[in-house]
């Protein structure tokens, strides 16, 4: 049962977590009276439209470069992302509103889902190709290739730590803020409110602290980014490396997308057997959870499809159990945002709402299966190697052209210099601007076209 939440206490502040100004003045004007949208619904059919977001379909969720029409890519993952999102944010703003005095419309809770929905729709929208892999091989072509000798040389410690520890969640508000860019300043011109959500990490690369507590384990703009960070932290009130609550619940919606689409996945690609997947998932000690397994895994599997081939059975039965699986964890997870309302909204919360929810043990069994027998499969070894081979040979080729031939057409047309804020100072050195015009064409890249565009400057399929 969630706690009471308390009366006027959060009322401001809520109030500016949810405002609607932009980075830059919008420069809509005479909107239609039949256009009902509220700025919110306003950024989440920005994304949707937006060129970046259209490539998420060709980009891997776990399986990269893959084609089996199943599986799940980095889009179709994010559109589940954002559907858990947009009920966890109005579940929750049901739960806190009413006790909050000027919260109570329904305007509110659906504000709060949209904002939500839409920061779930931007969450993987700076990935680099091949997921998580290409993030280490970023970071690992730069541990390697920099100072000592080599070309790229820094002497300040974030753009050095920017790099070498690349990281697709500060891409993606340097994704929202400049690289889709429409011709006008701060690229979607978003809200503060949906760019404060999106904020995982509320820290420079330098600050983080692996050990920590959640909002420090990794870093959420880069230096070159830092004008719309501070921007949108002050639009929306939030300081030091306090999250906007928020953004607990686009992970928590994120976690329970991953947990249990990625087990269909894998069980359609033959990668785990139904009896390992039942097997972990017997470790579950909460009552919930456990009913959840023999409820919704165990009676349709014994029952409803026990007439139907073995294999579809199988299949049949964990979709259904997925589907019950996401309803009960979504409301476990609300339940977790209201009872720990208070050291939320003041900063003290430092883990996620998945170990705070009842039926965490659930997610980390589904977590478990992933580890133990998905990501350490030879394929995905396989996968992480093309992954490495490519994105540095890519990093290797773009680095030497831009240092080599400045004023190449290469370097004017395709490794362009990400547009610049009119109000943002440039003391970034010319070496972290060239890394940037380097990372920034390759996270834009899915997956088959950096494979293409890496066989094309090695000379393995050369397009003349």
């Amino acid at each position: 049962m969630a706690k009471r939440v308390r009366g006027n206490k959060y009322t401001e502040a809520w109030k500016q977590l949810v405002s609607a100004e932009r980075l830059r003045p919008t420069r809509v004007i005479s909107r239609s009276d039949l256009d009902a949208r509220t700025p919110f619904e306003n950024d989440f059919d920005r994304v949707v439209f937006s060129s970046s977001f259209r490539r998420l379909r060709n980009k891997a969720q776990v399986f990269s470069l893959e084609p089996h029409d199943f599986v799940r890519t980095r889009l179709t993952h994010s559109f589940e992302v954002s559907t858990i999102g947009r009920s966890l944010g109005e579940g929750a703003a049901a739960g806190f509103a009413p006790k909050c005095a000027g919260l109570e419309s329904p305007r509110f809770l659906r504000d709060v889902g949209t904002i939500v929905a839409t920061a779930c729709l931007l969450h993987d929208i700076g990935n680099p190709p091949f997921g998580h892999s290409g993030e280490k091989a970023i970071g690992r072509w730069f541990a390697a290739n920099m100072n000592d000798g080599k070309k790229l040389k820094f002497g300040n410690e974030q753009e050095r730590d920017d790099l070498i520890k690349f990281e697709g969640n500060a891409q993606a508000l340097r994704m929202a803020t400049r690289l889709q860019w429409t011709g006008q300043d701060f690229g979607m011109n978003l809200t503060a409110a949906t760019l404060s959500a999106l904020i995982k990490y509320p820290c420079a690369s330098y600050e983080v602290k692996p050990e920590g507590a959640k909002p420090l384990k990794k870093f959420g703009y880069f230096k070159a980014d830092e004008l719309a960070f501070q921007r949108v932290r002050s639009l929306t009130g939030v300081s030091d490396y306090r999250r906007n609550p928020l953004t607990y619940l686009m992970e928590a919606a994120d976690d329970i997308a991953y947990a249990t689409g990625d087990i269909e996945d894998v069980l359609k690609k033959g990668f785990v057997d139904y009896e390992t997947i039942r097997e972990s998932l017997a470790a579950t000690k909460t009552s919930e959870s456990r009913e959840c397994v023999e409820k919704y895994l165990d009676g349709p599997y014994l029952s409803d499809f026990k007439k139907v081939d073995a294999r579809e059975r199988q299949q049949l039965a964990i979709q259904r159990f997925s589907q019950m699986a996401i309803r009960l964890m979504m409301k476990s997870s609300i339940a977790a945002f209201l009872d720990n309302f208070d050291s939320i909204m003041d900063g003290a919360f430092s883990e996620d709402l998945i170990g705070a929810m009842s039926m965490g043990d659930l997610c980390e069994a589904l977590r478990t299966v992933m580890v133990q027998h998905v990501y350490s499969h030879v394929e995905i070894a396989y996968r992480e190697q093309t992954a490495w081979s490519v994105i540095s040979g890519l990093l290797s080729a773009i680095v030497d052209e831009l240092q080599d031939r400045p004023d190449g057409p290469l370097a004017r047309n395709t490794y362009r210099e990400a547009p610049p804020h009119q109000a943002e100072q440039n003391n970034l050195s010319d070496n972290y601007r060239i890394a940037l015009r380097a990372t920034d064409y390759i996270s834009g890249m899915t997956d088959g076209f950096a494979l293409a565009q890496y066989q094309r400057i090695s000379g393995m399929r050369p397009s003349f």
